[in-house]
C-alpha cells in the first residue's frame, strides 16, 4: 500500500483505500517493517501466532502488544494509521525517524489524515497559508518541521504519534529513539557489529514486492548501500544513476563504473545533461515548495524510467555524511571534554587535531570554534553546530527580514537529552537529515525511496560509540572506511572528494529562459513583499553566471516563486489536485466531516 487517507469522527473511521482488518483493527499502512520475526516471537510468547502475516496484521498485533507506544517497538520506515473497532479510538503513528511522512488536521469532532498532503488539499482547500511556514522555509532552506503551508493541517513530527478517542486527540511522544544496549571498546568488534547492522539495515529494506534499484553516484555512501545489497543476494537488482557528461566537476562516470565492476548489476543511467535543473516548469500540482520544484525534469524522468521498469522500491545512501561522521563532522567532543573538565585531554585532543589540520589553523580557531562556541550554545539551550547561512540574502527585503525574524529562524533546531553537546551536534544533524528525506517521500508515486543508513539499529549504535572511535583527525568516516575493507575497491572506499552538482544547476538555469521568465516577470515573492524586484532580477542574473549569495537560500526562494504560481493555478483552474482517497467520504453527510473543495489562496 503506497497511498491511504481517512477520516475519523466520533467513533467512525472512513478510508480510501479500504481498510484491511486484523485483531478487532482496521489497518491502513504505507512502508516496511524491518524488524518482523521479532514482532511474531512476541506474538508466540503471548499466545498469538503472526509468522508470515502481512505487515498489516503485524501492525496490529504490535498495537495490540504496545498501544500508543508501537513506533518504539516497531523498525522500518513506515507510517500506519491504526482504527480500534472495540473502543471507538485511533491511532496515527510513524517510525520514529519519521522517515514516511503522514499529515493530519482535525475536524469538528474527529481528524482527517493522508500519506500526501495534496490528498488532504482535495477535501480541505488550500485556505489559508501560513506564512511562518513560509518563513521557516526561506530561513532554513527547506527546514521540515510540523508546519505545512496551509493553517489546519499538520506533518506528524518524528517520534511523534496522534491518539484519536471520542473525548479528544492528544500527542504521544513515543520511547524510541536511544543510544543501543551493551558497550563496545574494541575497535575490532566494533567493525564487526557495523557490518552486521548495516547489512541487516539493507537487506530489510530490499525485501519489496518488485525490482529495486539503488542509487550510485559514486560516492562511498551510495557504493556501500549497492555493496551490501548484492551481497545480500537481492532479487532483480540494478543500479541507477544521475550522470552529467559534459560537466567535469559533476561527472562521476569514473567512479560508478569501478563499483559496477565489483558488483556487476544492471545499470539504468538518466543523461542528466538533458534534464538540467531550472529546464522544466513543473506540470503536476506539488503541494509544498521544494527542491523537485526547480529540479522537474529529472524528477519526471526518474519516475518514468522507474515506472517503465515496475521498480517497486529505491534504496537510497542518504544520511551517511550524518549517521557516519562524513562531510560536516567536526570534533565537537572537545567541548564534552572542556565541560567535564577534563583539560589535559582536551588540550592533548586540540593540539591532535591542529596537528592533522592540512591548513594549519591556529589553537585559537580550535578553541573558540570548537569548545567555546559549542559550549556557549549548549548552555544556552541553542543548536550546537552553527547556521549553514545565518544572514539573509540583500535581495530579501529588510523589512521582511525584520518582521518575521529571519535570522533568529536561521538558527535551527536545538536538540535536548542527549547527554553530550557531541551527541546533541549528532541529533541535530540526524533530524535535519531525516526531515529532509520524509519530504522527498511524498513525491514518487510508482515506487518508495526508502534509507537503509538511517536503520534505527545502525544509527543507534553509531550514537552509542565512544568518540575516539568515531573520529579520526587524519580521515573522516574511520569505521566505515575500515569496516568496507575487502569489500569496496580501495579507490572508492578511501576516496576523500565528494562532487558538488552547482555547475549542472546554473547550467540550466542559464539555458532555462522559460523558467527565468517566471521567476522575473512580476514575481509573486515580490508581490508578497519578500524580496526586494530589482536586487532578485539581479540575483537570478548573476545565478545564470554562477554567482549566488547563498545558493540554497536562492533555491529555497525559486521553488517558493514556483509553487505559490501553482496555487494561482489551481484557482484559476489551470491545474487540478489529484483525485484524493478521501473523495469516497466526500459526502458523508450527517455520518461524518463534510469537506469542501476550496481553491483560493489567501496572500498580501
Amino acid at each position: 500500500m503506497r497511498r491511504f487517507a481517512g477520516a475519523v469522527r466520533n467513533d467512525t473511521a472512513h478510508f480510501g483505500p479500504d481498510a484491511e482488518t486484523f485483531e478487532g483493527c482496521r489497518v491502513l499502512w504505507r512502508g516496511y517493517i524491518a524488524n518482523g520475526e521479532e514482532i511474531a516471537a512476541e506474538a508466540g510468547r503471548r499466545g498469538m501466532n503472526v509468522r508470515g502475516a502481512t505487515e498489516g496484521h503485524l501492525f496490529a498485533a504490535a498495537y495490540r502488544f504496545w498501544g500508543e507506544d508501537l513506533s518504539s517497538h516497531v523498525l522500518g520506515e513506515y507510517c500506519v494509521a491504526i482504527f480500534d473497532g472495540e473502543t471507538g479510538t485511533a491511532l496515527l503513528t510513524h517510525d520514529a525517524f519519521g522517515l514516511v511522512p503522514l499529515f493530519w488536521g482535525r475536524t469538528p469532532g474527529g481528524l482527517i489524515f493522508a500519506t500526501h498532503l495534496e490528498d488532504l488539499l482535495a477535501a480541505t482547500g488550500t485556505g489559508e497559508i501560513d506564512e511562518d511556514f513560509i518563513a521557516d522555509h526561506i530561513a532554513n532552506a527547506f527546514l521540515s518541521s510540523r508546519r505545512t503551508p496551509y493553517r489546519g493541517l499538520e506533518r506528524l513530527e518524528a517520534n511523534t504519534s496522534i491518539a484519536y478517542t471520542p473525548h479528544g486527540t492528544k500527542e504521544v511522544k513515543g520511547s524510541g529513539f536511544g543510544p543501543a544496549k551493551g558497550t563496545r571498546s574494541k575497535a575490532r568488534a566494533s567493525r564487526e557489529e557495523f557490518l552486521a547492522l548495516l547489512q541487516e539495515g539493507v537487506k530489510a529494506a530490499a525485501r519489496a514486492p518488485g525490482p529495486v534499484w539503488c542509487e550510485l553516484s559514486g560516492g562511498l555512501d551510495s557504493s556501500t548501500v549497492l555493496s551490501m545489497a548484492a551481497r545480500a543476494g537481492t532479487a532483480d537488482l540494478g543500479a541507477f544513476s544521475i550522470v552529467y557528461r559534459q560537466y567535469a566537476d559533476a561527472d562521476e562516470a569514473g567512479w560508478i563504473r569501478l563499483v559496477l565492476e565489483h558488483f556487476p548489476v544492471p545499470w539504468h543511467v538518466l543523461d542528466g545533461d538533458s534534464a538540467l535543473p531550472y529546464s522544466e516548469v513543473p506540470d503536476r500540482f506539488c503541494p509544498e515548495p521544494g527542491l523537485h520544484l526547480v529540479d522537474w525534469a529529472g524528477r519526471r524522468v526518474y519516475e518514468e524510467m522507474a515506472a517503465e521498469h515496475g521498480v517497486a522500491a529505491v534504496l537510497t545512501g542518504q544520511g551517511g555524511d550524518a549517521v557516519f561522521f562524513g562531510i560536516g563532522a567536526a570534533p565537537y567532543h572537545l567541548a564534552d571534554l572542556a565541560w567535564t573538565l577534563r583539560f589535559r585531554r582536551l588540550f592533548a585532543e586540540m593540539e591532535l587535531w591542529r596537528s592533522r589540520d592540512r591548513t594549519r589553523r591556529s589553537r585559537l580557531y580550535w578553541f573558540v570554534n570548537y569548545v567555546m562556541r559549542p559550549l556557549l550554545s549548549y548552555l544556552c539551550g541553542q543548536p550546537i553546530a552553527p547556521a549553514w547561512h545565518r544572514d539573509p540574502s540583500p535581495w530579501i527585503r529588510p523589512d521582511y527580514a525584520r518582521r518575521m525574524a529571519l535570522r533568529e529562524r536561521g538558527l535551527g533546531k536545538p536538540m535536548s537529552g542527549a547527554g553530550t553537546i557531541e551527541r546533541s551536534w549528532f541529533l541535530e544533524r540526524l533530524s535535519a537529515i531525516c526531515g529532509q528525506a520524509a519530504r522527498v517521500n511524498q513525491i514518487p508515486r510508482s515506487f518508495e525511496f526508502r534509507h537503509p543508513l538511517l536503520s534505527r539499529p545502525l544509527v543507534e549504535f553509531m550514537f552509542s560509540l565512544p568518540w575516539e572511535e568515531k573520529f579520526d583527525p587524519a580521515i573522516d568516516r574511520p569505521l566505515q572506511r575500515g569496516a568496507l575493507a575487502g569489500i569496496l575497491p580501495d579507490e572508492v572506499r578511501l576516496r576523500r572528494t565528494k562532487t558538488i552538482y552547482d555547475q549542472p544547476c546554473y547550467e540550466g538555469l542559464r539555458q532555462g529562459r522559460s523558467f527565468v521568465g517566471l521567476l522575473t516577470e512580476d514575481p509573486l515573492v515580490a508581490r508578497r513583499g519578500i524580496v526586494d524586484p530589482k536586487l532578485w532580477a539581479e540575483a537570478v542574473a548573476q545565478a545564470r553566471m554562477g554567482r549566488t549569495h547563498s545558493l540554497p537560500q536562492f533555491e529555497a526562494v525559486a521553488s517558493l516563486e514556483v509553487w505559490l504560481r501553482q496555487l494561482e493555478d489551481l484557482e484559476a483552474g489551470h491545474l487540478t489536485v489529484p483525485e484524493s482517497p478521501l473523495s469516497r467520504v466526500a459526502t458523508l453527510s450527517d455520518r461524518g466531516p463534510q469537506f469542501v473543495i476550496d481553491r483560493k489562496t489567501k496572500g498580501n
